[in-house]
């Protein structure tokens, strides 16, 4: 083999690897995304709103009719950003 056929072997394998460990980022990006999701879902349940409640909660928190209080933690984050 000579030296062009083998940095071309080599791009290919790298190619490769690059395309496999995309789609691995995109498979662990879709599990996160999944999980986001269930964890609000159980974060809506533990509420026990009618859906009625919570899209009116929803709706008066995303109008500004309402407001959350900020835990310490928050605003600690905030100061070290």
């Amino acid at each position: 083999m000579t030296t062009v056929e083998k940095i071309r072997s080599d791009i290919e394998k790298a190619k490769a690897k690059i395309a496999e460990q995309q789609k691995k980022v995109r498979d662990l990006e879709a599990r996160i995304s999944e999980e986001e999701n269930l964890e609000i879902v159980r974060m809506v349940k533990a509420v026990k709103l009618e859906r009625g409640e919570l899209a009116a909660f929803l709706k008066a928190y995303a109008s500004g009719e309402i407001a959350l209080p900020t835990t310490n933690t928050e605003e600690e984050n905030d100061d070290e950003a």
